[in-house]
This record gives structure tokens, C-alpha cells and sequence, in this order.
């Protein structure tokens, strides 16, 4: 006999292996970054949000050239800065992919 298979239990099962990828893919490009910047880091921001759109923000600002401030244009403008070099190389490869 076949067994049927519960689909709210393997939707909250893909739900969760989703989410640990998510949280070691995040610890994994935040340890890259740490370790690109070397021992001269004065800063950071980390923004995190969830399927709701909820969101958590943390910071720390103490020391460098960056203030408070001026953390959400200094996000903004890197993040504008990195999505737009990722979107160019995501073209480059359609573009090659269609030829």
C-alpha cells in the first residue's frame, strides 16, 4: 500500500531546512566579509527580514568615519551599488547563455 504523504508537514519541513540554509549562508557571507576586511573593520549594519516582511536591524557605528547617521545612506548606496553590478552579471550570462 502507498503511503500518502502530509503536505503541511512537508511544507513546515522544506520551510525549516530553508531557513537553516538561509541562516548558514548568511553567517558564511558575513564571515567572508569580516575576513575581506581584515583587522581594520570600524563598523557594521545587518539587515534581516522574514516571508511577513517583518523586519531586524542591527548596527554598531562606535568608531570610524561612519556615524549613525549617515548608515542609511552609506547602506543604501553600497547595497544600490553591489544589487547593480549582480543584475549586470546576471544579463552578461543571459545574454552569452542565448548566443
Amino acid at each position: 500500500m502507498i503511503e500518502l504523504i502530509n503536505l503541511e508537514s512537508e511544507k513546515a519541513l522544506r520551510a525549516e531546512r530553508e531557513a537553516e540554509l538561509l541562516r548558514a549562508e548568511i553567517l558564511s557571507k558575513c564571515a567572508a566579509a569580516v575576513e575581506a576586511m581584515g583587522e581594520d573593520i570600524a563598523g557594521f549594519a545587518l539587515v534581516v527580514w522574514n516571508k511577513s516582511g517583518e523586519m531586524r536591524t542591527v548596527y554598531d557605528a562606535s568608531k570610524g568615519p561612519v556615524g549613525p547617521g549617515l548608515l542609511p545612506t552609506l547602506a543604501s548606496d553600497a547595497l544600490n551599488r553591489h544589487v547593480a553590478v549582480m543584475l549586470a552579471k546576471e544579463t552578461e550570462l543571459d545574454d552569452t547563455n542565448a548566443n
